[in-house]
């Protein structure tokens, strides 16, 4: 059992509750601190606290007394730390950018006891490098990770100003309209009687853009070049669903059976900074497979 322990905000203001108690609390699993915040144990200046609240330079944070249970601490697999030996595609000395693999994601959660961010810390043997941003977990594509905080504050100014060109290639079912080069249709998330959480466009949604560009075509498929405006949540396959063109293998909002993809086929290709740095992520060979093999059979 640890002991009361109390928190003032020093070199972290700025930084979510979550992320905080998250770096803080490292024997303490993910599901644990999430409960403890949202039941109010957690104290912020002697108040309950949200587990987005965005902590200020002195504030004082306390965490009640919790009992350590270190066998179920999950560790993270060789197999996801080995994953890095091949898809670290960047590095300097405020970022790392990986090429993340279909069905891996980014972060623990509910289902998933480890992340991406877990493995990535583990192989560069870094405490302190964060999830720089998220993609799903069935996108392949570039993840940025920071490696200090003041990196990991300038990726997220710069999402928050558009400030980042990203880019993604997708295959989608059908023959997209040439004339439809952008989508501007308001989004927003529920939830399914199972708790499975979802998107729709619905008015009182948020402003979602995204653009895109035809770069192959066939009576079955079309490869798009897709540039998101704004990051919302399952944007890119919302979008095409709605636009009765949904992206192929998405398990979530396509309907259709005529494909047998190996994943999704939804690849988050690059990412431009403002100073011109762009990084690629090479888009995986099973796409090229499966575009020549539906061609060629249709």
């Amino acid at each position: 059992m640890t002991p009361v322990q109390n928190f003032t905000i020093r070199k972290h203001s700025g930084q979510r509750l979550d992320n905080f108690l998250l770096r803080e609390l490292k024997p303490i699993p993910r599901s644990r601190i999430m409960r403890m915040i949202r039941r109010g144990e957690v104290r912020v200046n002697g108040k309950r606290a949200k587990v987005h609240l965005k902590l200020s330079e002195g504030d004082r944070v306390r965490v009640p007394p919790v009992a350590l249970v270190e066998e179920n601490r999950a560790t993270v697999p060789q197999w996801l730390i080995d994953i890095l030996d091949e898809t670290v595609i960047y590095e300097d000395d405020r970022l790392i950018a990986v090429n993340k693999p279909s069905g891996v994601s980014v972060h623990g959660g509910t289902s998933v006891p480890v992340g991406l961010i877990d493995a990535v810390q583990e192989y560069f043997n870094d405490d302190d490098i964060q999830l720089g941003h998220r993609i799903d977990r069935d996108t392949s594509g570039c993840v940025l990770f920071a490696k200090t905080r003041v990196a990991l504050l300038e990726i997220h100014h710069a999402l928050l100003h558009h400030q980042l060109v990203k880019q993604y290639e997708g295959i989608v079912s059908g023959c997209w309209p040439s004339d439809v080069r952008e989508i501007s249709v308001p989004l927003r998330k529920f939830r399914l009687p199972n708790d499975e959480r979802r998107v729709e466009v619905h008015d009182s949604g948020k402003t979602a853009n995204s653009k895109f560009e035809i770069l192959r075509g066939s009576e079955r498929l079309t490869w798009l070049q897709i540039e998101p405006s704004t990051g919302r949540t399952h944007q890119i396959r919302v979008h095409c669903q709605y636009q009765g063109h949904a992206i192929v293998g998405d398990r979530k909002y396509s309907v259709s059976k005529n494909f047998n993809a190996p994943k999704m086929l939804l690849h988050a290709r690059s990412i431009q900074f403002a100073d011109g740095l762009t990084i690629q992520a090479p888009v995986p060979a099973y796409f090229e497979e499966f575009w020549h093999q539906q061609t060629q059979a249709g």
